[in-house]
C-alpha cells in the first residue's frame, strides 16, 4: 500500500496521521515505559502471527514505525482494528512481552490504554471495552447524556451499554475538583467485590472520566414511584445499612449520600457516588470543596455546611437517618414513621448524641423492626407506664407516637402518661419541643366540642409553664392555655391564668396568656 492511499485511508476514518503515527512509535517501543524496543524482524513476526500478514524482514524494509502504521491502516480498513488493541493491551501479551506478574501487567494495560485514549482524543476517538474486549469508536458518537450534576455529567454508552460519568469541561483545569473526582473512582474502587456497591471499571485519565455498571433506577424514583409495602421498605433500610457498617468498618466515610446515589440494580440497591469521601487512613489536604458539593441538602449533617473536614462516622449517620425517613415515608424530613425513635437520635443536630457509625445504627434499627414486630410489647408498656417507670423502650414508644395519638392517650390512657411525658421532655430541649409542639398540632381536633375534654391540656400548659423549659416550648404552652381559657371559655383555665400571674411570669408569656 503506498503512502496515498495510506491517507486516503486515514481520511475515510477520521483517524489523523499523526496519532495513528503516535500509536506506531509506543508499540514500537521507542517510548520505552510502554512496550520493549522490538526489531524490524520482531514486528514483522509480530503481524504474521496474529494476522497472517505473510510478510519478510530484508533489505529495503521501511522505517519501524512506517511499518506498524501501514498495517494500522490496513486493520482499520478490514475492520480489524479492534483486535490489534485486544492482543496488545491483554495483561497476557504484557506479561510474555515484558515478564510481569498478573497484577502488573494488569497495571500497565490501564497505563497504556489511557495513554491511547489521551492520544486519540486529538480525533475525538476513544478505546473502550467490556469484559475484557476493546472497541474503537468516535467519542460523541457512543454517548448519550442521562443525566448532569454540579460537576459532571453522566452518559449511557451505546457500544458497551455501561455508564460514563465525565467531569465536565468547565472543571477540567481545577486541579481540586479533579482530584475529588479521581477520589470518587479510586474509593469506590477500592470497595470492589463488596455487597451493595457500584462496580467501576476504568478511568480515563485523558477526558477525567470513568465507567460504571448500569443502573435500572434510583432509590428516589424507586420509592415515590411504587406502592412498596412495608416489608420491603424495611428490607431495603437493611440493605444500605448494611453495606454502609461494612464501609464504616473499614474507615471509609461517604458524606454524600442520598437517595440520588443509591441505585437499583438488579434488585440489588448499591451505593455510588464516593465523591465527597475519604478514607480515614489516609491523611488528605482536600479538606474544603465548593459549597454546592457538599451533598444534597436535607441530607447533609449540620457540621458539614461549616466545615467539610468536620465530617466523620457519625455525619453519614445523619444522612442515613434521613434515608430511613425517605424510604418511609418519601420525604427526608418526615420521621412520622414506625422507626421514629431511630431516626430522630441518628439525625440529631448534636453528633455526640448521634449513634456512633452505621455498624451501631443498623443494631438498634433491627432491634426497632423486632419491638414493632411484637405485639405483646403494648401491655408490658401500659404496666410500665402505669408504675410511672421511664427507660429507652418508653423513649422509642412515645417517639413512634403521632401528635394525636398523645393527645388521646393524656386523655384515655392508663394513669403515669403525663408524668411519662414530662420525664421525656426533661432529657433535653428537643424532647420538650418535640412534645409540646406534637400536643398543639393536634389537641384542638382530638377534643371537638366536648369543651370538658380540653382541661387536660390546660393543666398539662401551666404544668409546663411553671417549670424551667426553653422560650419556645413555654410560648406554645401559653398559647394552648390562653386557648382553652378564652377561645373555650374554660374558667378553671382562666384561673390557672390567674395564679400564674399572680406567682409570676415571664412579661412575653403573660401578655400572651392574658384576655
Amino acid at each position: 500500500m503506498d503512502f496515498n492511499t495510506n491517507i486516503a485511508s486515514r481520511e475515510k476514518h477520521m483517524i489523523s496521521e499523526n496519532t495513528l503515527k503516535q500509536i506506531s512509535h509506543i508499540f514500537c517501543g521507542d517510548t520505552e515505559e510502554y512496550y520493549v524496543y522490538k526489531s524490524g524482524s520482531q514486528l514483522v513476526s509480530f503481524f504474521n502471527n496474529y494476522y497472517n500478514a505473510n510478510d519478510t524482514y530484508r533489505q529495503g524494509f521501511p522505517s519501524r514505525w512506517v511499518y506498524v502504521y501501514d498495517k494500522l491502516i490496513e486493520l482499520i480498513n478490514h475492520n480489524k482494528i479492534d483486535s490489534f488493541f485486544d492482543v496488545i493491551l491483554s495483561k497476557e501479551y504484557l506479561m510474555s512481552e515484558q515478564s510481569l506478574s498478573n497484577v502488573e501487567a494488569a497495571e500497565k494495560a490501564d497505563t497504556v490504554w489511557n495513554k491511547f485514549n489521551h492520544i486519540l482524543q486529538a480525533d475525538q476517538f476513544k478505546i473502550t471495552r467490556k469484559d475484557g474486549k476493546h472497541h474503537l469508536i468516535r467519542e460523541n458518537d457512543d454517548l448519550v447524556l442521562i443525566g448532569s450534576g454540579g460537576f459532571a455529567n453522566v452518559y449511557r454508552q451505546k457500544s458497551t451499554g455501561l455508564i460514563v460519568k465525565k467531569l465536565k469541561d468547565d472543571f477540567l483545569t481545577d486541579r481540586g475538583i479533579r482530584s475529588r473526582f479521581k477520589r470518587e473512582y479510586t474509593i469506590t474502587k477500592s470497595l470492589q467485590g463488596m455487597f451493595g456497591i457500584i462496580e467501576v471499571y476504568s478511568f480515563d485519565e485523558g477526558n477525567c472520566s470513568y465507567t460504571m455498571e448500569p443502573a435500572e433506577t434510583t432509590l428516589e424514583k424507586y420509592v415515590l414511584n411504587n406502592d412498596l409495602p412495608e416489608i420491603t421498605k424495611i428490607n431495603c433500610i437493611r440493605q444500605i445499612l448494611y453495606v454502609m457498617s461494612e464501609v464504616h468498618r473499614r474507615d471509609i466515610i461517604h458524606r454524600d449520600l442520598s437517595d440520588n446515589n443509591i441505585f437499583i440494580i438488579s434488585g440489588v440497591l448499591k451505593i455510588a457516588d464516593f465523591g465527597l469521601g475519604k478514607d480515614l487512613n489516609v491523611f488528605t489536604s482536600h479538606q474544603t470543596v465548593h459549597t454546592n458539593a457538599m451533598g444534597q441538602y436535607f441530607y447533609c449533617a449540620p457540621e458539614q455546611f461549616m466545615m467539610l473536614k468536620d465530617a466523620n462516622k457519625r455525619s453519614d449517620v445523619y444522612s442515613l437517618g434521613r434515608v430511613i425517613n425517605f424510604i418511609m415515608t418519601g420525604d427526608s424530613r418526615n420521621s412520622h414513621h414506625i422507626f421514629r425513635s431511630v431516626s430522630e437520635k441518628a439525625t440529631n443536630s448534636d453528633a455526640a448524641y448521634r449513634y456512633a457509625d452505621a455498624g451501631q445504627l443498623l443494631n438498634y434499627f433491627e432491634k426497632s423492626v423486632e419491638y414493632n414486630a411484637q405485639s405483646e410489647n403494648k401491655k408490658r408498656i401500659d404496666d410500665k407506664i402505669k408504675r410511672k417507670e421511664f427507660d429507652q423502650e418508653i423513649e422509642n414508644y412515645i417517639y413512634n407516637l403521632s401528635g394525636e395519638d398523645i393527645s388521646r392517650k393524656m386523655q384515655f390512657a392508663t394513669s403515669g402518661f403525663t408524668d411519662v411525658l414530662f420525664t421525656f421532655m426533661n432529657i433535653d430541649d428537643s424532647h420538650a419541643q418535640y412534645i409540646i409542639q406534637s400536643i398543639d398540632q393536634s389537641y384542638q381536633s382530638v377534643c371537638g366540642r366536648s369543651f370538658e375534654a380540653y382541661d387536660v391540656y390546660s393543666s398539662f400548659a401551666k404544668q409546663v409553664l411553671s417549670q424551667d423549659y426553653s422560650f419556645v416550648v413555654k410560648e406554645i404552652a401559653a398559647n394552648i392555655l390562653r386557648y382553652v381559657a378564652w377561645d373555650v371559655n374554660r374558667f378553671s383555665a382562666q384561673h390557672m391564668i390567674e395564679e400564674l400571674i399572680n406567682t409570676g411570669v415571664e412579661p412575653l408569656l403573660e401578655e400572651i396568656i392574658r384576655n
